[in-house]
């Protein structure tokens, strides 16, 4: 002997809830934003840099010189503050 469930109560009559289609103005600006990103992705990718030319290499005797580029008392000179 098999007893089957009681069959569910029909469902209420609920209307299809209509939602907000995406505007004009949000779907142009979504691809602009795209464009952007991917075009950025892309520069970064290939270490293209508009307008930058090549940097030149300083020789190291100019890099150590005494008061030359960035020398060690450009950094290490004077009050540093602190306790």
């Amino acid at each position: 002997m098999t007893t089957e469930p009681p069959p569910a109560p029909p469902l209420p009559d609920m209307p299809r809830v209509p939602r907000p289609r995406a505007s004009v103005a949000t779907i142009v600006l979504a691809v602009f934003a795209t464009v952007v990103v991917g075009g950025y992705a892309a520069l970064a990718y290939t270490d293209f840099e508009l307008g930058s030319p090549e940097r030149a290499e300083l020789p190291a005797t100019v890099r150590s010189s005494q008061g030359g580029y960035r020398s060690f008392h450009f950094w290490h000179s004077g009050y540093h503050g602190g306790k």
